[in-house]
């Protein structure tokens, strides 16, 4: 059973943001699959690699599209730092693990909480009142 179960109440209104979060869901469920099932180092850092590629491209993506949503440039920096500081976050996890760190699926559990699941639904949500202006934007069309 995945840790994170996809549900309309995640949904932004912003398909190509909601269609980005699903991914970012999958790949996490991914890497708590393998912390779960002990994989070797070398297929747990593939999997978290992948999900700092993953995060990356949708942060560049979401704040382009914020931006197209016409957010107020407050808010806009605002999220941006946010996006950085989960970015370094992600890079600690990283690190740590890269160290030999033993990290408990507690750990991984509360990190993909506050990470992932925390920021959409406390930040990303933002969105929703702009959602009608940016309901089918591509920011890479």
């Amino acid at each position: 059973m995945p840790f994170i179960v996809w549900t309309e109440f995640f949904s932004t209104g912003v398909t190509y943001v909601d269609k980005q979060h699903k991914q970012l869901v999958e790949i996490a469920n991914e890497f708590h699959s393998n912390v779960l099932n002990n994989v070797n180092k070398t297929t747990l850092f593939s999997t978290l690699n992948k999900l700092i590629a993953y995060a990356e491209e949708h942060f560049s993506d979401e704040e382009l599209i914020m931006q197209k949503a016409g957010v107020s440039s407050e808010h806009l920096e605002n999220h941006k730092k946010l996006h950085e500081e989960l970015t370094l976050s992600i890079f600690d996890l990283n690190a740590e693990l890269g160290s030999g760190e033993q990290k408990t699926v507690s750990d991984i559990e509360n990190f993909l909480n506050e990470w992932l699941i925390k920021h959409i639904l406390e930040e990303d949500k933002k969105m929703v009142p702009f959602s009608s202006k940016i309901k089918n934007y591509n920011p890479r069309a």
